[in-house]
């Protein structure tokens, strides 16, 4: 069983998280936003050298990524064609890259250009794999209409899969931008989306704690919005979601969604790696150590909230953990 971490305990801890606190900030201070964001995020990369998980640093990817296969296998026909959305660098497609039907197009969207030209170098070592456009463009960018990027991207009614795994929370408007996504799909054609549940998740809770501390994040009341927008449009309707088809049908798009929630976590080796982290949700662009200052409060003040424990079993021993809980949502467009 792991070891549970409790108020008490937590305030224990305080001598340690001071020291870490020290550590994140000294590393983490004059960092432009996309290498701020990559160091934190290279904590969840850590591989496990004995190959036994995906990534030693979350188990979202262990839990996504078989349905991600099956769903590619027996969605995409032969050249077919795949758009990955806010597709990073292409890691987490290299993890289904052999699932995929020969002969399949591949269009990706990428609003950094370092991982843009990362993952169409990555496209470009897999023989059995077409490159199709690659996009310079983040969420707000696929209003085709709106943005007069039509050309730029994909055709509309032309995709057998669109990916968004782990990218929506960068959506100016939610709806619109999943609306924009659903435009690209065939009739019959599926949207995978992967969000975290930030109501119930230590980003979340280090979003709130930030706010509570007096932080600024540009739109307070914004975020929070964003997170039960997500939610009514994501989740599984037993958690009070189910709102997407309703959502896209003034726009004449008609979709079937079916929703689950996975239990994922994120680990660390230290309480710094868990401090770190804190830059991997929407505060990644805000500068300062506020964003930290408030993660270790969290950890000290409210550890049981995010259910913070030390791995006693499996490839993650030792390592502390919180929770990160996720929903993936199919949507398939009818119409």
């Amino acid at each position: 069983m792991p070891i549970q971490i409790d108020r008490a305990m937590g305030r224990d801890l305080a001598p340690q998280l001071d020291d870490a606190l020290q550590i994140v900030c000294n590393e983490f201070e004059g960092l432009d936003t996309y290498r701020g964001y990559h160091n934190a995020f290279a904590r969840v990369l850590k591989p496990d050298p004995l190959g036994r998980v995906l990534m030693l640093g979350t188990d979202q990817r262990d839990l996504f990524v078989p349905l991600l296969r099956r769903i590619v296998a027996e969605q995409v026909p032969a050249d077919g064609r795949i758009f990955d959305i806010g597709a990073g660098d292409g890691q987490t497609f290299g993890y289904i890259a052999d699932a995929v039907p020969a002969g399949t197009t591949v269009s990706i969207a990428e609003p950094n250009p370092v991982y843009l030209a990362a993952y169409q170098g990555f496209l470009e070592r897999q023989p059995h794999l077409r490159g199709g456009i690659a996009a310079l463009a983040g969420l707000d960018n696929l209003d085709q209409e709106a943005t007069g990027t039509l050309g730029d991207l994909p055709e509309p009614g032309s995709i057998d899969v669109a990916l968004g795994l782990h990218m929506i929370y960068f959506a100016t408007d939610v709806t619109r931008s999943l609306r924009s996504i659903l435009r690209f799909l065939k009739p019959g054609g599926v949207y995978v989306n992967v969000v975290t549940d930030e109501a119930t998740a230590y980003s979340g809770a280090v979003l709130r704690s930030f706010v509570e501390s007096g932080g600024d994040t540009g739109d307070n009341d914004g975020y929070v919005t964003a997170i039960n927008e997500r939610r009514r449009l994501l989740a599984p309707e037993s958690e009070g979601g189910g709102g997407l088809a309703q959502a896209v049908r003034a726009a004449g798009i008609e979709v079937e969604v079916e929703a689950v929630r996975q239990p994922s976590r994120i680990y660390g080796n230290s309480l710094t790696d868990l401090l770190a982290l804190a830059n991997i949700s929407v505060l990644t662009g805000h500068a300062g150590t506020r964003k930290f200052e408030s993660a270790a409060k969290v950890l000290r003040e409210r550890p049981e909230e995010v259910d913070l424990r030390i791995e006693t079993e499996g490839p993650r021993t030792g390592m502390w953990s919180v929770v990160q809980p996720q929903w993936v949502t199919q949507v398939r467009r009818v119409r």
